[in-house]
């Protein structure tokens, strides 16, 4: 009987413990809409020594073709007091993971629903020896809306820290989704 109460008393306090850690983090800062003319500023972020600033990406992608997402480079300088602490260039959604709070949605346009009826009419009807003809790879649609972590900068110092950053790039499917991009802060 002993060993079932502590048995039950380990799960209770291990459960505790799983459900109060966050893994992704504490929001420091809400989701800001990056400007790829305009260095976007976070001041005061109070952080101790031993925390990690998390620098995560948001994405809210629309008509994607075959998922390609485009990369962006994000500038950032973090600063405590008026002095540099890190100053570097990190690149933005150039692969696929760490990605969190992913929603997905493939597209269906009218014509392709149609078309596929017709095909499918069509393929019935001609049963017969023919070799297929090889079709050209299909471009799918989606819409995909996901988080994405940037870059972890551990902190060494206690203090208010600064955070300057801006995001740019040379791809033009990037330039016309710079509206959809945004940056979030979290510390852990």
């Amino acid at each position: 009987m002993l060993k079932i109460f502590q048995l039950f008393l380990t799960l209770i306090i291990f459960s505790i413990v799983i459900i109060s850690c966050n893994p992704v983090g504490e929001t420091v800062s809400e989701e800001k809409p990056l400007d790829d003319q305009l260095v976007n500023t976070t001041e005061n972020i109070d952080l101790k020594k031993g925390d990690v600033l998390v620098i995560w990406g948001k994405m809210d992608a629309s008509f994607l073709e075959n998922n390609n997402v485009p990369s962006f480079r994000l500038n950032y300088n973090l600063s405590l007091n008026g002095k540099t602490i890190e100053n570097s260039t990190v690149t933005m959604f150039a692969v696929n993971y760490k990605i969190i709070n992913s929603t997905h949605e493939v597209r269906k346009e009218e014509k392709e629903e149609e078309e596929q009826t017709e095909n499918e009419t069509s393929d019935d009807e001609n049963n017969s020896e023919e070799t297929p003809e090889e079709k050209p790879e299909k471009i799918v649609k989606s819409d995909w809306t996901f988080e994405q972590e940037v870059i972890q900068i551990p902190i060494e110092k206690d203090g208010k820290y600064t955070l300057d950053y801006k995001a740019s790039s040379d791809s033009e499917s990037a330039r016309s989704m710079f509206t959809k991009v945004a940056v979030i802060l979290r510390k852990k």
